[in-house]
């Protein structure tokens, strides 16, 4: 759209340089809009993050990312208003994805232990720099900001929740708070073991014991249990898997019996 709105202000062959290169984003921004411009640094967050890549790798970022494609959605339907005179896809019945995700920002630690080092002091490093320029720049043109407002009101409508004193007001109800794989099933295999072994000295636990003992009971088989967690295509294990396992150590034949069957698994495999 930039490229096009450039042409039109001043020729076509200002989209173009080395005869039959088309100029880069970056170029007909430069061209175009104000380095300061809170809709330029929107643009430009979002290129650095094309060109490392970091969205496709990490899903925890996902919240904060939601935050930046949201904005440059709405930032380029008004651009296109402005240019146009009309809005994208008038006159059909398409609607704009809503892009929102609310949640909380990553920890880096976890992130190292999910995805290593390099990768943390990435997302390290992008995390610090969109907070910084969203703090500068205060507007949803850069991200759309999530906010809510809880009031003591007789008016609802001067708040997102409220809170009724009388008699007269709604029965209340529990709402289960919606919580990430980070915290109902923080551990992996490493930590899982580790874990497993430091709560008791009954029996060292290997990487191959653990498998047998999650073969045997077929935990991974749901991709989503009270026990296990599967993202995407690692698995993770709750508080409960951990208290289950180490319980069930203390009985006679369980880890001897789910070695057994792993080593029958196994050769049945390879046979």
């Amino acid at each position: 759209m930039l490229k096009s709105e450039l042409a039109k202000r001043d020729g076509a062959s200002s989209i173009f340089k080395d005869g039959d290169f088309s100029i880069s984003i970056r170029e007909a921004m430069s061209k175009l809009m104000d380095p300061s411009d809170n809709v330029f640094k929107n643009l430009e967050t979002l290129i650095d993050l094309r060109d490392q890549a970091i969205h496709l790798l990490i899903p925890e970022l996902q919240p904060q990312l939601s935050r930046l494609f949201q904005a440059t959605v709405l930032n380029y339907q008004k651009r296109y208003k402005l240019l146009m005179g009309n809005s994208p896809l008038a006159g059909q019945s398409v609607g704009l994805l809503s892009l929102i995700v609310d949640g909380f920002e990553p920890e880096t630690a976890v992130i190292k232990e999910t995805y290593g080092e390099l990768t943390a002091c990435q997302v390290k490093s992008f995390l610090t720099k969109f907070t910084e320029i969203a703090k500068e720049c205060d507007s949803d043109e850069f991200s759309i900001s999530i906010d809510y407002k809880l009031a003591l009101t007789k008016k609802s409508s001067e708040s997102d929740l409220s809170l009724s004193l009388s008699d007269g007001g709604e029965k209340a109800i529990i709402i289960r708070e919606t919580k990430g794989p980070d915290i109902t099933h923080p551990y992996h295999q490493k930590t899982a073991i580790e874990e497993i072994n430091a709560r008791q000295e009954y029996v060292n636990i290997t990487s191959h014991s653990f498998q047998a003992v999650v073969k045997k009971n077929k935990t991974q088989n749901a991709k989503c249990s009270n026990y296990h967690y599967e993202l995407d295509g690692r698995h993770r294990y709750s508080e409960a898997f951990i208290e289950w396992f180490v319980n069930n150590l203390h009985q006679k034949n369980w880890l001897t019996g789910a070695l057994k069957s792993y080593r029958n698994r196994r050769k049945k495999a390879t046979a």
